[in-house]
């Protein structure tokens, strides 16, 4: 693979990359650039448990459907954590980690799996990837340096926010037209969103009244979805559509993210109850349907695809020493 610069490089420093929201105790947790942790809420969950009933329980009140998926784990072998982030018809995409050494994005084509190498490059987190098979994310160069990037046909590209502080771009989508959705960090360390076609236009974007916005997902229409936080530090889903907003939030819900966004409009993310726990979602039609692995301690969908697949993470109830586990479902 080649790598090029799509814009100036920016003198970026160290942020190591880190697995899904999805924490416990016993799991270290990395360094990583603000707006992932901000995205994926890194510091803010507990132990695993057996159980994962909400303490507001939206679907016995009527106010959500359930469905159940056949799950299939994708975990990359001999991982402690992995997740999966994306998928098209032909190959899973995600990121694993082995002990306390760097995480690392990977590809899984029918059963065999393959790590991302890039050359010159110590770590990479891969967050999305399209039709045709192109695949953005995050890496870690040489000396250091933190650059979002898109790789095509073994070519990848930097995307560097040039509006954002240094070391602080993240990409986390990608559409078939290829417009790339994610977010920088300012000086002050408030989190804003944008969209590009070509890393060198942005189309910078804050939902109205946010101190932090965080765009996660886009769909062809170029509908785009993702996470806005409020002044009293709360999180809240958003969906937009050319120039409109719409927030939404799951019934009963501490905070809401919003991951995914497939061609129908259907979203997919994840809603964290009122004891701290995570559970997967589906929002289409302005009905909430709320997913959650069976057996598992928590759960957190990243993608819903046209054809009705869902891609995520979840955390097992193996006590003392839970582990992530990456996963697509139909």
């Amino acid at each position: 693979m080649r790598i090029h610069n799509c814009v100036p490089v920016a003198f970026f420093a160290l942020a190591m990359m880190a697995q899904p929201a999805i924490t416990q105790d016993n799991v270290k947790v990395r360094e990583l650039s603000d707006p992932i942790r901000k995205l994926m809420h890194l510091d803010s969950h507990p132990k695993a448990v057996k159980s994962q009933r909400p303490a507001f329980d939206a679907v016995a009140l009527g106010l959500a459907k359930v469905k159940v998926y056949k799950i299939s784990s994708a975990d990359y072998p001999g991982a402690g954590l992995s997740i999966v982030f994306d998928e098209n018809d032909t190959t899973i995409i995600g990121n694993a980690e082995f002990g306390n050494t760097p995480p690392f994005g990977f590809t899984l084509t029918g059963t065999t799996y393959q790590q991302l190498n890039l050359p010159g490059v110590s770590v990479n987190e891969i967050t999305g990837i399209n039709t045709a098979g192109r695949i953005v994310g995050i890496y870690l160069d040489s000396s250091n340096l933190e650059h979002g990037f898109v790789e095509t046909s073994g070519i990848v590209t930097n995307i560097d926010n040039p509006v954002g502080a240094p070391n602080t771009t993240v990409l986390f989508d990608i559409n078939d037209h290829g417009e790339m959705v994610g977010a920088y960090s300012d000086a002050s360390n408030n989190s804003h969103a944008f969209s590009t076609t070509d890393g060198v236009s942005f189309h910078n974007f804050d939902y109205p009244g946010a101190t932090d916005t965080i765009a996660a997902g886009v769909n062809l229409a170029g509908d785009i979805v993702g996470q806005w936080t409020d002044a009293s530090n709360v999180n809240h889903g958003f969906l937009l559509k050319g120039s409109t907003f719409k927030s939404f939030d799951f019934p009963g819900a501490v905070s809401t993210t919003a991951i995914g966004i497939n061609d129908s409009g259907a979203i997919a993310g994840y809603f964290t109850d009122a004891s701290s726990l995570s559970h997967g979602f589906i929002y289409s039609g302005n009905t909430f349907t709320q997913v959650d692995v069976s057996g598992a301690a928590q759960t957190e969908l990243t993608r819903v695809k046209n054809n009705g697949r869902i891609t995520g993470v979840y955390i097992d109830s193996n006590t003392p020493n839970p582990e992530s586990h990456g996963f697509t479902g139909k």
